[in-house]
């Protein structure tokens, strides 16, 4: 029994039950996958890659997939420090510290805010697809798995209509932003962004060690 799911696979997974959800409660819905975005300078990477973005009538929804499975997820929290985030995996005692993947979700949304229109709803999630995930202890509202999708649609589409902070899209709203959202993307690519990664990595094996702004150094990469 496995911790994860390969990325790719959990990404189509996940991208599936987007459509699956999203579809029934939006006429006009596009998925992208994979979207590259530019990240500030000063940044370790200098891209950032949004696994899925739901573009719809009520905004734009981006979400943060993890291929974890067979797992429960929990948090250990503290007053001086970010909490932190572990997989256990089931019949097992012991943990494996992940990457913070709300703290990941929240800085692409930042920075994605930052190249589009302040009238535009955005929003991200991150999304557990696989099967055998189960929450422990209080989560963020953002962290949700597959069984949660078809509620989180219907919420979006009705706080959406109902709140009207933001403009509603129609049809060719929706491709301007689809459109919009491939021009912030621009020449960049995946293999761009595998690039960025590897580069960091290898920098940071030639650099002297530093301590962590906050414990990450037991962190692994699952994505």
């Amino acid at each position: 029994m496995t911790i994860a799911l390969q990325s790719t696979l959990a990404a189509s997974l996940g991208v599936q039950q987007l459509a699956n959800a999203f579809s029934p409660a939006f006429d006009h819905l596009r998925i992208l996958r994979n979207l590259i975005i530019p990240m500030p300078e000063g940044c370790a990477v200098r891209t950032a890659r949004i696994d899925a973005v739901v573009v719809c009538e009520t905004g734009v929804y981006l979400f943060e997939i993890k291929a974890w499975r067979n797992a429960f997820v929990y948090r250990k929290k503290s007053d001086q420090a970010p909490p932190r985030w572990f997989l256990r995996l089931q019949g097992c005692n012991r943990a494996r510290e992940v990457k913070d993947p709300a703290w990941q979700g929240g800085r692409k949304t930042t920075q994605l805010r930052s190249l589009l229109p302040d009238d535009l709803r955005l929003q991200y999630f991150v999304l557990l697809p696989c099967e055998g995930v189960a929450l422990e202890g209080v989560m963020p509202a953002a962290v949700i798995t597959q069984q949660d999708l078809p509620y989180i649609a219907r919420l979006v589409r009705n706080n959406g209509r109902t709140a009207r902070s933001y403009p509603l899209l129609d049809a060719q709203a929706v491709e301007r932003t689809v459109q919009r959202l491939l021009e912030v993307q621009g020449e960049l690519s995946l293999e761009d962004h595998l690039r960025n990664c590897r580069a960091c990595g290898e920098s940071g094996a030639r650099a002297p060690m530093a301590a962590p702004a906050w414990p990450t150094a037991n962190a692994i990469g699952l994505q």
